[in-house]
């Protein structure tokens, strides 16, 4: 389903400003309401997963990191199964 909390507390709370407000233009306003339920849903979704994306936490070291460590492992593998072959594989690189 296309409908985040957010964005149906803000539909809520416009309902209630328009009865508040002009109660007579509630049965204008809630029909359009309705109908952008979802469309304000799947904006306010994308906006949220964008800035998720653009600021990555700092706990998470990245690809050079992973990549690395994961270096360091096979060739820490390497040594522990052929002491003297580890070393020559390690430097055709």
């Amino acid at each position: 389903m296309c409908l985040n909390k957010k964005v149906i507390v803000g539909l809520i709370v416009a309902g209630v400003a328009v009865y508040l407000l002009a109660p007579d233009l509630l049965g204008a306003a809630l029909p359009l309401l309705v109908l952008a339920a979802c469309p304000l849903s799947m904006v306010v979704m994308m906006w949220a997963m964008s800035k998720d994306r653009a600021d990555p936490s700092p706990s998470s070291g990245g690809v050079d990191d992973e990549v690395s460590a994961l270096r360091s492992e096979v060739a820490r593998l390497r040594a522990e199964r052929d002491p003297g072959r580890a070393a020559t594989a390690g430097d055709q690189r």
